[in-house]
C-alpha cells in the first residue's frame, strides 16, 4: 500500500471512528432522556474557584425534569450514616439523632433520646421490633404502612418525585456542602407547609430536608457522609437473638 492510500485510508477511518462515536452518543442520551448528571468528584475544593458553578451548570434541573432525573438514581444496598432530625416551634426546639445501619431490606436505627437513653428500631417489611438501651425484651410493631423512613422521622424525596408538575416550586442542581444534590421545593398546601429535598446525585440517598409552615422552619434532617461497608448480620438481630419478620412478629412480643 502507497502513502497515498494509506493517507486515504487513515481519513477514512477517523471519519467512521467519529461517526460511530457520535451515533453511540446520540443513542445514551435517547435512553437516559435527557438527563445526564456529571461524575462525581472527590475534590471538592474546586468549588470556590468558579469551577463548580460551571459542574452546575452541566445539567438544567426543573420541575418537568425532576421525576426523570431521580429515576436515574439508585440508592446503595448496605450502608450506614448518622443522622440528625431537628423540630422548631415558638419558643423553642429539640433534636434526635441516630446510626442507621442498612442492608437490603432490614434497617435499623439507634436514636438518642433527649433523656440520655437510646432507642433500638429493627424494621423489615413493615414489621419492627422496639427496645430500649441494654434490655432484652422488645415490643412488637406491625403494620404495613410503617416504613423505615417513617420511624427514622425522615421525609421520603419519593413522595415529590410523584408530585404533580405543577405542585412543585423549585427545581435545581446544587452543591451542599460538598454534596451535589437535585434540589427540590414544593409549593405550600392548603396549611402552609412546604418542603425542601436535596437529593444526592452520588448515594441516591436524602442528604437534607426542610419542612416550612408560612414560611417557618419547623423541621430540619440532616445526614453525614455514608460509610460503604455492609453492617454486619448481628446488627440486624432482636435484643433476644431472633431475627424479625412479619409472621414472627404477628405474634410475638
Amino acid at each position: 500500500m502507497d502513502k497515498r492510500q494509506t493517507a486515504y485510508f487513515t481519513i477514512g477511518f477517523g471519519i467512521l471512528l467519529l461517526v460511530v462515536v457520535l451515533l453511540l452518543a446520540w443513542g445514551g442520551r435517547r435512553e437516559s432522556g435527557g438527563i445526564v448528571l456529571p461524575a462525581i468528584q472527590a475534590d471538592t475544593g474546586g468549588m470556590e474557584d468558579g469551577g463548580g458553578e460551571s459542574r452546575l451548570n452541566l445539567v438544567e434541573i426543573t420541575p418537568e425534569t425532576v421525576k426523570p432525573a431521580i429515576n436515574t438514581l439508585s440508592r446503595p444496598i448496605s450502608y450506614s450514616r448518622i443522622q440528625m432530625v431537628e423540630t422548631f416551634w415558638s419558643g423553642g426546639s429539640g433534636q434526635s439523632v441516630s446510626r442507621v445501619y442498612v442492608s437490603g431490606g432490614r434497617t435499623r436505627l439507634d436514636t438518642q433520646l433527649p433523656d440520655g437513653s437510646v432507642r433500638h428500631t429493627l424494621h423489615t417489611s413493615g414489621a419492627a421490633g422496639v427496645w430500649y438501651d441494654d434490655e432484652t425484651e422488645w415490643t412488637a410493631l406491625y403494620t404495613p404502612d410503617l416504613t423505615a423512613d417513617l420511624a427514622g422521622r425522615m421525609l421520603t424525596y419519593e413522595t415529590v418525585r410523584d408530585l404533580p408538575v405543577e405542585e412543585i416550586a423549585q427545581a435545581a442542581y446544587q452543591d451542599l456542602d460538598g454534596v451535589y444534590c437535585i434540589y427540590v421545593e414544593t409549593q405550600p398546601d392548603w396549611q402552609g407547609y412546604a418542603d425542601r429535598y436535596w437529593v444526592s446525585v452520588d448515594t441516591g440517598l436524602l442528604h437534607a430536608a426542610e419542612r416550612l409552615c408560612n414560611g417557618e422552619l419547623v423541621y430540619r434532617f440532616t445526614a453525614e457522609v455514608l460509610e460503604a461497608a455492609a453492617p454486619g448480620d448481628e446488627v440486624f438481630l432482636l435484643p433476644d437473638g431472633s431475627t424479625l419478620n412479619p409472621v414472627e412478629t404477628a405474634d410475638a412480643g
